[in-house]
């Protein structure tokens, strides 16, 4: 104490100061440390929070987005699908576009043949018939009326008949049709 006293320190004033000091400390503690401690623990729970929260829709939008590309890529096999069947619907139908227009042309062919052979047909009987008049004209002149005229008709078309019967076959053979 003596060194206290030469040093001109009051041992009461020290004890009164760190007194105070604890009292100081005892106060600052329950006032200030305490709501700062709390205010900081809420703020780390809060940041904790948030980062759980962040790293669940992390991994929310990792489970959408492989949804979406699932989604995706789905959607492109339909579309393909899709189109290979309308590839195949119209080859289809451009089959039987194409085999409807084969059978009318071959319709067509065959009516416009039966049509030809018609008026060939309409066109020798006509020239039978003007030949016919024509040879009973003629024989009428050279043999004057001693035949009648249904015995000329008849001599007329045995005939002709046996001059087409026997022409007929040799324009056939040269390429002509008759």
């Amino acid at each position: 104490m003596e060194l206290l006293e030469s040093l001109n320190i009051d041992w009461r004033l020290v004890l009164v100061n760190i007194f105070g000091f604890i009292l100081l400390y005892l106060v600052l503690q329950r006032l200030v440390f305490n709501p700062i401690n709390k205010v900081l623990a809420e703020r780390e729970g809060d940041i904790q929070k948030t980062y759980g929260q962040l790293d669940a829709d992390r991994a929310q939008m990792e489970t959408l987005k492989n949804e979406y590309s699932q989604r995706l890529t789905n959607i492109e096999a339909e579309a393909r699908e899709k189109i290979q069947g309308a590839i195949k619907e119209a080859q289809t139908t451009r089959d039987q576009i194409i085999t409807e227009a084969n059978s009318r042309a071959v319709e067509t062919v065959a009516k416009a043949e039966k049509d030809v052979a018609y008026e060939r047909e309409q066109a020798m009987a006509t020239l039978r018939e003007e030949v016919v008049g024509l040879a009973m004209g003629a024989t009428t002149k050279i043999i004057g009326d001693g035949l009648d005229e249904n015995r000329q008709r008849k001599l007329i078309a045995e005939f002709i008949n046996a001059g087409t019967a026997s022409n007929i076959p040799s324009a056939r053979s040269n390429g002509v049709e008759g």
